[in-house]
């Protein structure tokens, strides 16, 4: 046992940079378990008791205070005998855009602060539900909370990712045709609409400085949030069942449950997760998989020493418990290091991304047993990979291992192979490198399958950014109709009447009907009928609409539907079952044809057609409405402004988003750390490679310093080795990561909630999915070449 210590221990001494090397390998092997693992476990309980521990609001609805006044909603709920707290923000202004370095978001909501907004964080017992304040906005972790100035307003950390403001800043609102400059004074948290998936961009003034602001052309809104006392969806459920009765109307879209609101800020990012979860693990199977051949090509250069240990006359159990020993003491240390860091990275990218949505108070306590699994598994595999080769020491001859430095004892005839001479016909150094790579077909395989697959992962990540950042480019994959401008009726006049004269202008490239109805719905075994959000679109949909469903296909005939994908699980609903739906006074089935998911609702919404779709909405006093799509070359917000001047007072026309931008500015960074992830682990696994290959022909590299090689002949043999096995490799991935892995993906994607794959190709992505293994085996290349050219011919033949 002394003996197998004593030598375990000089080998880890005397061989520190390929050890170290391997000992990186497996760190980061267990750093990617452990990362992986407790996005796969935990992501979504930490999620959830992160999003419990913010005690924002649970019910949320806004109105126009045309419809109903605030006195009327706040006489309801002193009345009601349920037990909640609630906040109603009855002085509010419409914002056309917010605006800052030419990016605009519309659906902004400007509202007046509380006069006393300390009183959120300092309630005495037995408080009046209607004394408590602030339950939205949330001042972010301990900062002071003072009141915005004049000119100051008070941002949403949403607003802030999505634009890259700070304290400070300035920004342009757009009111009723007039912008005003505004400071940021604060950034909070919005526990309401401050998530990935909601595009309604809240913010705050002054108390009493609203009227500060120019008038607004549309209606305000009011809100009203509420958290109730003890929280169920039973709950939830007969409070909006006594509150549509009590009102005699539908809540419809105008009510927000805590699913949704939970689910408006925890949907992206747990679909991030799950795309790291799924990276990390193709990552840390390449990396082990690489840790394993560096063991095995370690002994497979050790054998002349094994011979030595042997012929000096320790016996092959003491030979194998050196080695178990030696790797035993680096893959410890190894998947200790890397399972500590694994635990700190999930930490630190969980703790970043509820940062941005203004999440503070998190609880790691579920994690805490995963880096030591990891540690255990990762050791566990190590020291059963070294049995692979050390098997062959009980069969090893000392003799032939101390002479040629190989396990073989069978002496085997070797095969003919074509003609072995140079013949001039190309340069020394091209001619000995293929030669080179035909002799040892396994390594440059190797060499091609590690740099396939890391190209293969590159150009997807690079793909996934290009396409998350052009989300508005291809909305319909992440479940959005593509919408520009917004037209409604202002008089008596319906907007079906001028479409024709719309759909002839050059800067129109094709229009739709749309309107938001409220059937409602009763689930099998319920006795309530339910609300139902559900998009009305009018017959003959235009077919350059892209609607793309998960499963089955759009509705084309009056009495079809497509349903969300929540909608879908939540109730048990499949493609060709019938729904019986309540509108319009009558009760009516639909055939469902099509499931989809919008990230924008949670996919708890209908989609059904009608041939008439002023007919339709006569009911709910008005006209139907219709959606503009422009063409490529038009600015959506300067036409709007022109169409509003051109039809004064009969029509608005609002510019929108297709609800992509905030789920771009809250999706780019998460993808963007993957991407930087990937690169590290590349640059990191390349250089390792590229050392282990090179450093095992230092014999060979003396050898040609011998006969009369320069340095600079030595190295272009090496760089044509490595560097055309890495880009052949690296070009199949790319290949593969631009025409065949998106694809293979898209059954996973959909298991997200997005159609397809989120993919777009670029001229940059490919460049640099093409370009930067090679580049990095080039640079790896060259400085180990270097460094064995300080040695001597003499040294490194005797070696």
């Amino acid at each position: 046992m002394r003996a197998s210590i004593m030598c375990g221990l000089a080998k880890v001494k005397r061989r520190k940079i390929p050890n170290l090397l391997m000992g990186i390998c497996i760190m980061i092997t267990a750093a990617l378990l452990v990362n992986a693992v407790v996005f796969l476990k935990e992501l979504d309980v930490i999620f959830n008791r992160a999003y419990e521990g913010m005690e924002g609001a649970q019910m949320c609805c806004l109105w126009s205070k045309g419809a109903v006044s605030c006195d009327a909603v706040e006489e309801y709920l002193e009345g009601s005998s349920q037990d909640f707290h609630y906040q109603i923000t009855e002085n509010t202004k419409t914002i056309d855009y917010i605006e800052k370095d030419g990016v605009k978001l519309s659906n902004g909501i400007l509202l007046e602060l509380p006069k006393d907004i300390h009183r959120g964080w300092e309630l005495e017992e037995n408080t009046p539900s209607s004394k408590i304040s602030l339950l939205s906005p949330k001042i972010l972790e301990d900062s002071e909370a003072e009141m915005p100035k004049k000119d100051e307003i008070w941002i949403t950390t949403k607003i802030a990712n999505i634009l890259g403001l700070k304290v400070g800043d300035e920004v342009s609102l757009k009111l009723a045709d007039t912008s005003v400059k505004v400071k940021v004074a604060k950034i909070v948290a919005d526990p309401v609409f401050g998530g990935s998936s909601t595009n309604v961009y809240r913010m705050w003034c002054g108390y009493n400085m609203l009227s500060d602001f120019p008038l607004s052309e549309n209606n305000s809104v009011s809100y009203l949030e509420i958290r109730f006392g003890k929280y169920s969806p039973l709950t939830e459920q007969t409070f909006i069942r006594e509150t549509e009765e009590y009102f005699q109307m539908p809540l419809g879209d105008t009510l927000y449950t805590y699913e949704q609101i939970k689910g408006g800020y925890m949907s992206v990012y747990q679909m991030a997760g799950k795309v790291l979860c799924l990276v990390s693990v193709i990552l840390s199977v390449t990396v082990i998989a690489l840790a394993l051949f560096l063991i095995k090509s370690d002994m497979d250069e050790d054998v002349r020493n094994m011979g030595i240990y042997q012929s000096l006359g320790m016996t092959g159990g003491q030979i194998i418990g050196a080695y178990l020993f030696c790797y035993g003491i680096i893959g410890t240390a190894g998947a200790a290091l890397g399972s500590t860091l694994g635990g700190w990275m999930s930490k630190g990218i969980i703790t970043k991304i509820l940062g941005d949505m203004g999440i503070y108070n998190i609880s790691f306590n579920g994690i805490k047993y995963y880096p030591v699994l990891v540690w255990f598994i990762v050791v566990t595999v190590i020291m059963v990979a070294c049995f692979g080769a050390i098997f062959k020491i009980r069969r090893l001859n000392a003799s032939d291992a101390i002479r040629n430095g190989i396990w073989k004892t069978d002496k085997k005839e070797r095969k003919v192979g074509g003609p072995t001479y140079y013949d001039g016909g190309s340069s020394f150094e091209w001619y000995y490198a293929v030669r080179g790579m035909e002799n040892k077909k396994v390594r440059y395989l190797y060499i091609a399958g590690i740099s396939m697959i890391f190209g293969c992962l590159l150009s997807v990540c690079m793909g996934c950014l290009h396409a998350v950042k052009n989300i508005d480019r291809e909305p319909e994959a992440w479940g959005f109709i593509r919408t520009d401008i917004y037209v409604t009726s202002l008089e008596n006049t319906p907007v079906s009447s001028v479409i024709d004269e719309l759909e002839k202008d050059p800067g129109v490239d094709y229009t739709y009907g749309v309107n938001k109805v409220y059937p409602k719905y009763q689930p099998q075994g319920k006795e309530e009928w339910q609300s139902m959000v559900t998009e009305l679109y009018e017959l003959p949909w235009n077919e350059k609409i892209k609607d793309k469903s998960l499963y089955g296909r759009r509705p084309k005939e009056e009495n079809e539907i497509g349903i969300g994908l929540t909608l879908a699980e939540e109730y048990g609903l499949k493609i060709g079952d019938t729904m019986e739906l309540f509108i319009n006074g009558e009760k009516k089935e639909y055939e469902i044809t099509g499931i989809f998911q919008t990230l924008s609702n949670s996919g708890k919404v209908i989609r059904m057609v009608t041939k008439d779709l002023d007919e339709f909405v006569e009911a709910s006093g008005g006209f139907g409405d219709y959606m503009l799509v422009l063409s490529k070359s038009q600015d959506k917000w300067k036409y709007a402004e022109e169409l509003n001047e051109k039809y004064d007072g009969m029509f608005t026309f609002i510019a929108s988003k297709s609800n992509g931008e905030n789920i771009t500015g809250m999706l780019a960074p998460a993808v963007g750390t993957i991407l930087a992830v990937l690169l590290m682990i590349l640059v990191l696994v390349t250089e390792n490679l590229t050392f282990l290959l090179v450093r095992r022909e230092k014999k060979l590299i003396g050898l040609l310093k011998a006969v009369g090689m320069t340095s600079w002949q030595i190295l272009k043999i090496y760089l044509w080795r490595n560097c055309l096995a890495a880009a052949f490799g690296n070009t199949l991935g790319l290949l593969a990561g631009t025409f065949i892995v998106p694809r293979m993906l898209t059954p996973y994607a959909k298991g997200l909630g997005i159609t397809e794959f989120p993919f777009a190709s670029s001229f940059s992505g490919g460049l640099a999915g093409i370009s930067l293994l090679p580049v990095c085996i080039f640079i790896g290349t060259c400085v180990v070449v270097k460094v064995i050219n300080r040695v001597t011919v003499k040294e490194l033949v005797s070696e």
